[in-house]
């Protein structure tokens, strides 16, 4: 497959508002805190979950962790070491 044929899809400003339509049609309320000069907090808000991230993009991708992973979202000792064995190998170098 040619790299032509493969549709790309970056974090840049023209994600955001794709990412707010997407959490917000989701039925999340919406709110923005600001937390000093250049630090900003959005969170979304439904059925007594709340997620605060930086930005839309960051929202929308806790959403989604959420909801694939369930309530016991939190990764175990074994993913998370296999993840480190993937991408970090060296912390396991001695």
């Amino acid at each position: 497959m040619s790299i032509k044929n493969i549709e790309t899809i970056a974090n840049a400003g023209n994600t955001e508002v794709p990412c707010y339509l997407t959490v917000q049609s989701l039925g999340f309320k919406f709110s923005r805190l600001n937390e000093g000069e250049d630090n900003e907090l959005w969170v979304a808000e439904s059925l007594g979950v709340r997620f605060v991230a930086s930005n839309q993009l960051e929202l929308l991708g806790l959403i989604y962790m959420r909801k694939f992973r369930g309530l016991e979202w939190k990764a175990s000792d074994n993913e998370i070491d296999g993840y480190l064995r993937k991408y970090y190998p060296q912390v396991f170098e001695e």
